[in-house]
């Protein structure tokens, strides 16, 4: 997935830095979708991605968070409620620990 740069900070990716504006190419789905939720890129135009937009995880409904996850790749259980699968999306989107 393509994705550009939107934050002020860099978004390291393959040994190589990106500023805000560029764009980064062929980033796996999953890390894309991580960074897309903390804010920190967004799809590059024209990209036929799984997420156009992404609203703040707050304002998503249920289906939505659930659709997230499944994107992610990450279990939760069929009868999570709201609060569950937000603290699920956190979670999965929160920055890498450091190494």
């Amino acid at each position: 997935m393509d994705v550009i740069v939107k934050g002020r900070r860099s978004i390291d990716f393959k040994d190589k830095s990106y500023l805000q504006g560029q764009t980064i190419r062929d980033m796996p789905e999953k890390e894309a979708l991580r960074l897309i939720g903390k804010g920190h890129v967004e799809p590059a135009a024209g990209d036929d991605g799984v997420i156009a937009e992404t609203e703040p995880p707050e304002k998503m409904t249920v289906p939505e968070l659930k659709d997230l996850l499944d994107k992610l790749e990450v279990e939760y259980a069929s009868d999570a409620k709201k609060a569950e699968l937000l603290e699920l999306v956190k979670k999965h989107t929160g920055e890498p620990p450091a190494e």
